[in-house]
């Protein structure tokens, strides 16, 4: 291993050169945002490998800040330049390239690209097999191992691009992203896998569910998605992987190899799903979610803290401490029906005018403004993402007080809420579990001010 990452001499097959590309990569950037994040306090980017600085800047115009950045970065970057180029200079020779062509590693792009049809160039004349075609039996390398890294590679490459276009594109949120995306990519990755020898299903389902864990990986190394997000979508997306997979698995065992327009309608499903999903519009439902609470007040002096209450305990549950919006304070100005309530959030301020006012009984109100429903999980600080804008909207709530026996109040909270996110069953699963953790910290506080309250009379 020391030898293939730091001597030139030799060769190196195509499975080793991209492994450790890869890895190299990665481990790479994690360094670069760790130490601009926690030594030098900058945002890094991709972006940075071109423009250090975010704009070009000459070398003679940096400030001093500037110039240990960037020397702190040129200087980390030198045992990776030492591997990168020893691994290009042993592929190049192995697959019969002129000494000249190394120079393209100190191209930007260029080096990229040469690094891509390096790691597709066949090693040797590849084995024929009756049943696939001749250019992708030149592509996918005979080994097990080597065609199962180039099926990932290439259906994670194919998610990343199909997932900023849906997202970024046509911010649609929907079958075509969580459902027809990871189904293509496992049955693909299925298919390619199998272009030299029939695999069983259980490696099927590997590709498959590696290509989708890959796709994540990127989006949030590009800054495409944040990890909470990521994490939510990834149980479905993976189901639909199998499912492709399974697909794959059925076209691979077929006697004649599934043919270039069999894979042509594979890549297309899902652009063409999501750009259906983003012209047609579509009936969103309205969900109801309701949390209650037993306290030991009366109904009135409960009522007193409910139009209004204090600053709440910074939040200890993981669903908020991981970036989910929180209830801080709430306040209120005017009374009665008119008068305008702002629940202020750790995102924003929710604006909600009073739509019924019955002291001690029931308050009721719209909602006029709603903050986003989470801060993004991300290496990359102020990630802002399609969903977080009017994906997840509250319609209107109410909180009911019931007087019990004993001087003691049952207080229900309720909220009616929309988002525009498909399968609407599948996401409705987490977004009333956010709303009800929610409902239990405003309630709570409520309780512990009001029962308080009640011990000082």
């Amino acid at each position: 291993m020391l030898n293939d990452l730091f001597s030139f001499n030799g060769t190196l097959s195509r499975t080793r050169y991209v492994l450790i590309a890869l890895v190299g990569v990665l481990v790479k950037h994690v360094v670069d945002l760790a130490v601009s994040g926690l030594l030098f306090h900058r945002h890094f980017s991709p972006l940075n490998y071109l423009i250090p600085l975010g704009v070009p800047t000459p070398i003679t115009q940096m400030e001093s800040s500037d110039l240990r950045f960037v020397a702190t970065l040129a200087a980390i970057s030198i045992p990776f330049a030492w591997v990168g180029l020893a691994i290009t200079v042993k592929r190049f020779r192995t697959i019969g390239w002129p000494r000249w062509t190394v120079l393209l590693f100190f191209a930007p792009i260029a080096n990229v690209v040469s690094f891509a049809i390096a790691a597709l160039w066949p090693e040797s004349a590849p084995v024929q097999d009756t049943r696939a075609p001749r250019w992708l039996s030149r592509i996918v390398p005979v080994d097990r191992f080597g065609a199962a890294l180039i099926s990932i590679a290439a259906t994670a490459v194919v998610g990343l691009v199909f997932v900023a276009l849906g997202t970024r594109a046509l911010s649609t949120y929907g079958w075509g992203l969580f459902a027809a995306i990871p189904f293509i990519q496992g049955g693909i990755a299925s298919i390619l896998v199998g272009t030299h020898h029939r695999k069983s299903i259980g490696e099927c389902l590997t590709v498959a569910i590696l290509s989708v864990a890959v796709t994540c990986l990127g989006l949030l190394a590009v800054a495409l998605e944040g990890a909470i997000c990521i994490a939510m979508a990834a149980p479905l997306a993976i189901a639909f992987a199998m499912l492709g997979a399974a697909f794959g698995y059925t076209l691979q065992n077929r006697e004649s190899f599934p043919g270039a327009v069999a894979l042509f309608v594979c890549v297309t499903a899902a652009p063409v799903i999501m750009g259906a999903e983003a012209v047609v519009p579509r009936e969103v439902p309205t969900y109801r979610v309701e949390s209650s609470v037993i306290i030991n007040a009366s109904p009135n002096v409960v009522w007193r803290n409910v139009v209004s209450f204090p600053d709440l305990p910074a939040p200890t549950e993981p669903i908020f401490l991981l970036g989910v919006a929180y209830p801080e304070r709430a306040r209120i100005v005017g009374t009665g029906v008119g008068a305008v309530r702002y629940c202020e959030f750790s995102t924003g301020d929710f604006v909600e005018p009073i739509t019924a006012w019955n002291p001690g009984h029931l308050l009721a109100f719209s909602v006029r403004k709603s903050a986003p429903p989470m801060r993004e999980l991300s290496p990359y600080p102020g990630l802002d993402t399609a969903h977080l804008h009017n994906y997840m909207v509250s319609k209107h709530g109410q909180f009911v007080l019931v007087a019990l026996p004993g001087g003691r109040t049952r207080l229900t909270g309720t909220t009616w809420y929309q988002h525009h996110l498909w399968p609407a069953s599948y996401w409705r699963i987490y977004s009333d579990a956010i709303i009800h953790s929610i409902h239990l910290r405003v309630l709570n506080h409520i309780k512990t001010l009001s029962e308080k309250e009640n011990a000082l009379n």
